[in-house]
């Protein structure tokens, strides 16, 4: 037992006895005693209490780290799944263009390789559905690039890429998706939050040394408020992308409810 619990205990047992001691003998001196006691053990609960209260945090944020570990290490599992099985397809193309030659990551951007992206943003949805949990898809594209010739496209890609890798979360995942564009996948993130490393994905790129040339666009979707799965929710993503486009250069927007 608790060396609280049993002092909170004894001290209250000790002043319902000084009180009925008081009653029956008449005896003003022990009424004192007894409210010692009673404060004595008032102390003791209170300081039980808040031992127990900070058990209880320090178990929930062990809860939340293990399930974080889990999700990350479903995330890989999917990934590793998914590369088997397009490995083991015997109708797969040979030589350098083989999916065997195919990185994890791209050269270019440093972010995952396009392959990658469907499969994480399914993974992500599935393990939200069953945590209860939001998660959001941001797509970016870097804006009037589109026809620059490819190295400029590279150079411009790996900027997004870098600002990308330091801005968001170890749990985000972040792919390039395109010759200009990358996505990310924001676990456990609303449109709230999704909207917030968008914006700091944009104002990072706005204070690097091309923030003067240099300008993204942005689409946002999440699960559930906008796509109750992976492919509605990429199609939503994109959506939200052709309407930042549409105002011009540099906007992030957010996907419309159906």
């Amino acid at each position: 037992m608790d060396r609280r619990l049993a002092l909170s205990i004894g001290a209250g047992f000790a002043s319902l006895a000084t009180g009925v001691a008081v009653g029956v003998l008449g005896m003003p001196a022990l009424a004192v005693i007894s409210g010692l006691f009673g404060l004595l053990a008032a102390i003791a609960a209170t300081a039980l209490g808040a031992r127990t209260r900070t058990a209880e945090e320090q178990l929930h944020e062990m809860s939340v780290d293990r399930a974080r570990l889990r999700r990350e290490l479903d995330a890989l599992a999917a990934i590793f799944a998914e590369e088997a099985t397009r490995r083991n397809t015997p109708d797969q193309p040979t030589g350098v263009d083989s999916v065997e030659n195919e990185p994890i990551v791209d050269p270019v951007s440093g972010l995952l390789e396009q392959q990658f992206f469907k499969v994480i943003v399914q993974q992500r949805v599935a393990a939200a559905r069953r945590q209860l949990q939001p998660v959001s898809v941001v797509i970016f594209e870097l804006d009037g690039i589109g026809r620059s010739e490819p190295e400029t496209q590279h150079q411009a890609l790996g900027v997004l890429g870098a600002v990308v890798r330091r801005t968001l979360r170890e749990c985000d995942a972040a792919c390039r998706i395109g010759d200009t564009m990358a996505a990310a996948v924001l676990e456990d993130t609303a449109e709230a939050g999704a909207v917030w490393a968008a914006e700091r994905v944009r104002g990072t790129l706005h204070g690097s040394p091309v923030g003067d040339s240099l300008t993204i666009s942005a689409g946002i979707a999440c699960y559930p408020s906008h796509a109750l799965n992976a492919p509605e929710l990429v199609d939503q993503a994109g959506r939200a992308l052709e309407s930042a486009r549409a105002r011009g250069r540099d906007h992030v927007e957010i996907a419309q409810p159906d």
